[in-house]
């Protein structure tokens, strides 16, 4: 029987931006259109490759911009080409295949989650169709609120949708329960401490497959008194609530692309994922 698999592409950002803006960046200083162009063409020739070593399968590709959760339903295997941003994005989908997440631009990549190279991916493909791979599993966590559950990899940011905004929430955890003003919440995996959450004060774990719940309050406000309850780290994930205290507070999940926008008095409660992301290695 064909493998269903399905290809996660991200765009590349001189794909993504018109002429006019590429030029403005590059007069800046802001980018270098040599670099801009060397991503694009070694993306392009790295989905090539990918698309090459999956003749014989039965493909679907979704470019990141267009992904649903529904577009996973069905497939035996995910494949992401692009960078992290790539593979956050292709989590929220509503599978529990197995990633084969390729880096297809490691020069300008970090590849915290990516597990390919572009040369390797047809021998990596292969070992997945013939049970000879290995499966590296990634905890996750969950956010559930009115509009659903949320799996996420890294990191979420809880805040007002305006980022000059003061937030005001509820925080409750197995410590307490406070109302506090802030900028928002970070809460992260183990995988993510090493992000956002480091960069707030954190201090990140040193194994990202540990299974954690990491929280810390961001820039709280003590005009009126400091806030008690300011970080946390659960090891494993137990459970943290957060809850709307004003109009226009939202959830970002794993970057800019998801975002859960949250009514007044909305609660969300975030605690282990039943499923971990699974890559193959």
């Amino acid at each position: 029987m064909e493998a269903k698999v399905l290809i996660v592409a991200k765009t590349p950002a001189v794909d993504r931006i018109t002429a006019e803006d590429r030029a403005r960046l590059v007069a800046a200083g802001a980018a270098d259109a040599d670099r801009l162009a060397d991503a694009a063409d070694s993306h392009r020739a790295g989905l090539a490759a990918v698309r090459a070593a999956l003749a014989g399968a039965c493909v679907r590709e979704v470019r990141v911009a267009d992904l649903a959760p529904g577009d996973g339903r069905g497939a035996d295997l995910v494949v992401t080409v692009g960078g992290d941003g790539t593979v956050f994005t292709a989590n929220l989908l509503a599978t529990d295949a197995p990633f084969i997440t390729v880096n297809s631009d490691p020069v300008g990549s970090v590849g915290h989650y990516t597990r390919c190279a572009v040369a390797d991916f047809a021998e990596r493909f292969a070992a997945w169709r013939s049970g000879r791979n290995r499966i590296e599993p990634l905890p996750r966590l969950a956010l559930r609120c009115d509009g659903g559950v949320h799996r996420f990899l890294n990191d979420c940011l809880f805040t007002s949708r305006n980022p000059a905004a003061l937030t005001r929430l509820v925080l409750e955890c197995p410590a307490g329960r406070e109302v506090q003003r802030s900028s928002g919440v970070w809460v992260a995996t183990a995988a993510g401490s090493t992000g956002a959450i480091r960069s707030a004060g954190a201090t990140p774990l040193p194994d990202g497959r540990e299974p954690a719940l990491l929280w810390r309050v961001r820039e709280p406000f003590v005009g009126l008194g400091a806030p008690r309850l300011t970080d946390g780290c659960q090891r494993p994930p137990t459970w943290l609530r957060l809850t709307a205290a004003m109009p226009g507070c939202a959830i970002f999940l794993d970057g800019p692309n998801i975002t859960v926008p949250l009514r007044p008095g909305e609660a969300v409660s975030i605690s282990a994922a039943a499923e971990p992301l699974r890559l193959v290695v």
